[in-house]
């Protein structure tokens, strides 16, 4: 195959992905012109009388999901909550939201809110986990839980993650009559826009590594000057999603997974390593099981050797043994290796590795995951 025909194959293998199987991105709005903007992307009837476009969205290999409230009038300048998914009431949208990204396992999110000020393209870089929201318009007109992630401290910072640059240049060449700015200092403001914002980013830092089967690569906020016409807030998402997918795209095109050798079982954990590449030094991968028994111990074995030798009712393949790491499962019998596998050269040219760990369900009281084969 010609060189020149890669970037075109590689395409044509994406873009012919079932529906099922082709990656997701969710985007969110509130208040008019940010639902309006991603109208053409809802695949409620309802909503969208036009028909989804999302499906294969131009072609790029991905399909694009919209959830926003609707609003009476639509042009309303004083919207209050209004009606559907994700209105604007904390206890509402924290619910809509998890349980429609939950579903959607997107492995991108853009969230959109309107701004006070009049043609801007504002893209949000700082979301706090407040303990104090602005009250919204329904009691209780806090959050329920303040602040709302227990994961990290109050106050805690999570950052956006989109291209914000790519995104202000774009918008910018293209010419349209909007001022497209990154807000560097400042915060979301304290209110539903700010919540929702928190809420993607969120999702996307529980979702972060590539080992997990909902993978989410971006997330960030973008607020929309409420005197932009539908047209061009339309044209402005556009934009700001292409260069998001480009994003993706990219941070897709560099993650390897390394290979997997088969051989699991008995019971159902795999075990899976993607990232960078191992074969430069100080490069990093995670490292996962997932589907193991809850609260148990298990093994990690490593070999320079690939030697499948029949024991637990199954086949274990780290023998001999060159290292070994004892490892607990949580309540959903997952495990993570926090501080993933470090890249290096001039040593193993690749390593074996597997996990056996206990499992009352199983015949012998072992479970095994599958191999895989780390290349150094």
């Amino acid at each position: 195959m010609t060189p020149s025909l890669l970037p075109f194959v590689a395409a044509l293998a994406t873009t012919m992905l079932l529906p099922a199987q082709r990656p997701k991105i969710l985007l969110t709005g509130y208040w008019p012109p940010s639902n309006e903007a991603i109208r053409h992307w809802s695949t409620n009837p309802a909503q969208n009388p036009g028909g989804w476009l999302g499906s294969d969205w131009e072609s790029r290999g991905y399909d694009v999901h919209a959830y926003f409230p609707e609003f009476t009038p639509p042009t309303c300048t004083s919207c209050g909550t209004g009606n559907g998914d994700l209105t604007v009431d904390y206890q509402d949208t924290s619910a809509d939201f998890w349980a429609i990204a939950d579903a959607i396992q997107p492995i991108a999110i853009i969230t959109f809110s309107r701004s006070s000020t009049q043609v801007v393209w504002e893209l949000e870089m700082n979301q706090y986990n407040r303990t104090v929201w602005v009250n919204d318009y329904v009691a209780p007109v806090q959050p329920t839980r303040s602040p709302p992630d227990a994961s990290v401290p109050a106050d805690f910072l999570r950052p956006s993650l989109l291209p914000v640059q790519n995104i202000v240049t774009a918008i910018t060449v293209a010419g349209l009559p909007v001022n497209p700015y990154i807000c560097w200092s400042g915060n979301g403001g304290g209110f539903l826009s700010e919540f929702i914002a928190y809420h993607g980013v969120w999702y996307q830092a529980v979702h972060a590594s590539p080992t997990d089967p909902a993978w989410c690569v971006t997330a960030g906020h973008v607020h929309v000057g409420r005197s932009l016409s539908w047209a061009n807030a339309r044209a402005a998402a556009e934009i700001t999603l292409r260069e998001v997918i480009l994003q993706v795209d990219a941070v897709r095109a560099a993650t390897v997974c390394q290979q997997d050798l088969g051989f699991g079982g008995p019971g159902s954990a795999t075990l899976r390593a993607c990232g960078q590449p191992l074969n430069q030094n100080g490069n990093v991968a995670d490292l996962r099981l997932l589907g193991g028994a809850p609260n148990t111990i298990g093994v990690l074995a490593f070999s320079d050797q690939v030697n499948p030798v029949p024991l637990f009712g199954g086949t274990v393949v780290t023998l001999p043994l060159l290292h070994t790491q004892l490892i607990v499962l949580d309540a959903a019998g997952e495990w993570f290796w926090d501080d993933g596998l470090v890249g290096f050269t001039g040593g193993f040219p690749t390593l074996s590795t597997q996990v056996g760990y206990l499992d009352a369900a199983q015949p012998q009281g072992w479970g095994l995951t599958n191999a895989l084969l780390l290349q150094f």
